[in-house]
């Protein structure tokens, strides 16, 4: 883990980067022989490491929600670990090292010609079934874009937890999860929108 710690910026950059921009960098990187992934979360001035300081790093709550993913069988990428880098005092940046999930972003999968039709609705269900399982256990995601689903092949899985949140009354936990499934479908109603001109001209 030392090694990772020291090395860690390096490996991202020598990786496959996934974004990057003024709050986070994410690259698939190789560590230790594993498929993985790290999302760094930048240094955005001292009133935001201050607050992070107090409250928790980002990454730090990204791994305690994935773990409690986990343990109630809700699909999401095992967490390996999660580094804090302080200067001095003040929390600087930190790193969330997930284990990569091979598979499609389910956008990629709606938008597919080439997939049937029934394919698509199963997977559209298993999405609407894993935010009702989210919502019965009073968690919600925040952020219900279609990139941040994937799809492994057998099931959906949700990645980027940094919206989540757990627990509230009954009707925040109600209004978070109509949004989340808003969220979900006002990007599938988009990819229908996409794709109706090119059907047009058939």
């Amino acid at each position: 883990m030392a090694q990772f710690v020291h090395a860690v910026d390096d490996l991202m950059r020598g990786g496959q980067v996934l974004k990057n921009d003024h709050a986070s960098f994410v690259s698939r990187v190789v560590w230790n022989g594993q498929e993985t992934v790290v999302k760094r979360y930048n240094h955005r001035g001292l009133w935001h490491s201050f607050r992070h300081t107090l409250k928790g790093s980002r990454a730090k709550h990204n791994w305690r929600y994935a773990q409690q993913l986990l343990a109630l069988r809700i699909a999401t990428p095992e967490p390996l670990a999660y580094v804090d880098q302080y200067r001095g005092p003040v929390l600087w940046q930190s790193y969330f090292v997930a284990r990569f999930v091979a598979g499609p972003q389910v956008h990629q999968i709606l938008r597919d010609e080439s997939v049937a039709e029934e394919q698509k609705q199963r997977v559209h269900d298993q999405v609407l079934d894993l935010l009702r399982r989210m919502a019965e256990h009073g968690i919600s995601h925040g952020d219900m874009k279609h990139t941040n689903i994937l799809h492994d092949g057998t099931g959906v899985v949700i990645t980027d937890l940094d919206g989540m949140r757990i627990g509230g009354t009954g009707w925040l936990r109600r209004r978070r999860y109509r949004r989340d499934v808003e969220r979900y479908l006002r990007d599938l109603a988009g990819l229908r929108m996409t794709s109706s001109p090119s059907q047009g001209t058939r």
